[in-house]
């Protein structure tokens, strides 16, 4: 996230701060989910609209590769 600011009639930027903490937290949720997405069944992946194919791929993604 990009915030603009005025200050005294100069612009500056500042990005969100970066706390590797929730990274780490939130990396290890989505491998998680990427693992428990490649065990589920065809009948439960078409429930939620996925083929086997899609699951797969997902699941092999690393574990940085984070959804923004």
């Amino acid at each position: 996230m990009l915030t603009i600011t005025a200050n005294h009639g100069t612009r500056h930027s500042r990005r969100a701060s970066f706390n590797p903490m929730v990274w780490v937290r939130r990396a290890l949720a989505v491998r998680e989910q990427r693992t428990r997405l490649d065990t589920l069944d065809d009948r439960l992946l078409r429930d939620i609209g996925i083929d086997r194919m899609i699951a797969k791929h997902e699941a092999e993604r690393p574990f940085w590769d984070l959804p923004r």
